[in-house]
């Protein structure tokens, strides 16, 4: 059928002008496109003058921060540091994503998860007044045994003590509707340490092992470096394990943290299996521990202080550890370790880094031990006078080793003078005396020798001994001189060591 020209422009005439109208945007939109696809593009901006970009909405980069949170180990005896990078924020939007972090579980596969499957965190971390709060899902009541609720607790203490203004944490379940955790308390800032023996995974070694050869994580490669990061396990702050000692012999190396005057120390090992190239993981906590004197117990410090000025070593329990006390007129000594052999336990000690007193402490044994400081080299300073080359002396009394109630100076103490009617008692401490005979003379206003008598201290010549002297007389009343010492081994001249006055009446 032929469309009829006049009839089709005049159907268009009746249309008019509202249907032209209509019609306009289309045609534009055609006309655009069309002017694009011949080459159109947009116009430089003059000389001078900024381009004008498109209103796009660009977002800035997120700034980030490193957060550390802590999963339990293979036995569930320590929490390992993992470090993460989340976006900044306020105190309480922090703490909100490391409780995030922990239940999203850690990316070392030889770790474990602090909390059950499915645990979730139901409303963001509110902080008040110092105290977090953190509103656990109900799956947080399925955590079963002691060693995973602590580790539940532990990894929310470590994780979120590293934000500033969190002082404790308060934990909820399903708002606080009941459970064995809701509601309980746990303080960020105290000065726990977890002190427990550390069992080595030989798995995780060889899966941080492969990570080094791959050139990931290599800072592993350096013994300082894993200490002062993952010696966090044991409770230490980042500040404090900045500040600590590492020294490396070999494939072992030793680090020394120091926390209010108390030194602990743990051994690290690198893998064997791959050589120079191995990576380092901590290998084992020592249970000595070393003390400034200001730092132990009063108890301990009294026994230090008799020894002030003696070559001696000793020891003393106290609560739940067995004190060691070695002391040097002259030169150093410092205690190094400790270990039994027998019904003993051998302390070793050495010259080299001491000072004139050496306070360590070990758990307290089952059963009192006979306790021995051994010289782990013979002594060349001038602590070598005072001492034999084996063993650092000790005190002996009457009733096997013991410990005076006075201060030992000198060569010979006297503890104490009783005078009874036609005899005093004389008890005290002797050493270096000739052949360990101890001499007590009573002399009167004159000088004159009323009374004497002798005994063997209860120890070798190195050796403090304890000796009881009884001087019977027929002395008159009055006030004498009561000499302890001994006769020279080369001329046989009197040598009096400790004097003391008593009163006859």
């Amino acid at each position: 059928m032929e469309m009829n020209p006049r009839k089709e422009q005049m159907s268009m005439s009746k249309a008019g002008p509202k249907a032209f109208a209509r019609a306009l945007p289309l045609m534009l939109a055609v006309l655009l496109a069309a002017s694009g696809c011949a080459g159109v593009r947009p116009q430089p901006s003059p000389e001078g003058e900024a381009p004008v970009s498109p209103s796009v909405q660009v977002d800035p980069p997120v700034q980030t921060t490193t957060v550390t949170v802590f999963y339990p180990d293979w036995q569930v005896q320590h929490l390992i540091p993992e470090q993460r990078q989340v976006p900044e924020g306020s105190a309480a939007e922090l703490a909100t994503r490391v409780v995030e972090e922990l239940l999203a579980g850690p990316a070392d596969p030889h770790l474990k998860p602090a909390f059950p499957e499915g645990t979730r965190l139901l409303e963001p971390v509110k902080l008040e007044g110092g105290q977090a709060t953190v509103n656990f899902s109900g799956e947080l009541d399925q955590v079963q045994g002691s060693a995973a609720v602590m580790a539940a607790l532990h990894s929310l203490r470590l994780s979120l003590g590293d934000i500033p203004g969190i002082d404790e944490v308060r934990i909820q379940v399903s708002g606080g509707s009941g459970g064995e955790l809701d509601g309980m308390v746990v303080e960020t800032k105290s000065p726990y340490l977890y002190l427990y023996p550390v069992f080595p995974n030989p798995e995780r070694t060889r899966y941080l092992q492969s990570r080094a050869d791959q050139g990931l994580d290599t800072w592993r490669l350096d013994p300082a470096a894993v200490a002062r990061f993952e010696g966090r396990m044991f409770g230490f702050t980042a500040a404090e394990l900045q500040q600590a000692t590492v020294r490396q012999d070999g494939g072992r190396a030793e680090a020394y943290v120091t926390r209010d005057g108390t030194t602990y120390q743990f051994t690290l090992v690198r893998n064997p299996a791959a050589g120079e190239k191995g990576v380092w993981t901590i290998d084992s906590l020592n249970p000595m521990q070393w003390h400034e004197y200001d730092a132990v117990p009063a108890a301990v410090r009294e026994l230090a202080d008799r020894y002030a000025a003696t070559t001696i070593g000793a020891a003393v329990a106290h609560s739940d550890r067995l004190y060691l006390i070695a002391s040097v007129e002259e030169g150093e000594v410092r205690i190094t370790s400790a270990e039994a052999d027998g019904d003993a336990l051998v302390v070793r000690v050495a010259e080299d880094g001491g000072q004139r007193l050496s306070i360590a402490s070990v758990p307290l044994p089952g059963a009192a031990p006979d306790v021995v400081f051994r010289w782990e080299a013979e002594p060349t300073g001038p602590v070598a006078q005072h001492t034999p080359a084996e063993e650092l002396p000790r005190l002996y009394t009457a009733e096997g080793v013991g410990h005076p109630e006075v201060k030992l100076t000198g060569d010979a103490v006297i503890a104490s003078a009783v005078s009874e009617p036609g005899r005093i008692a004389v008890k005290g401490y002797a050493r270096h005396l000739f052949e360990a005979t101890v001499v007590a003379r009573m002399l009167d206003g004159q000088g004159q020798e009323v009374a004497v008598a002798h005994a063997t201290a209860a120890a070798a010549m190195w050796n403090w001994g304890e000796f009881t002297i009884v001087l019977e007389h027929h002395a008159p009343p009055g006030e004498y001189r009561v000499e302890v010492g001994d006769y020279s081994m080369r001329d046989g001249v009197w040598q009096p060591r400790a004097v003391t006055y008593v009163t006859v009446r």
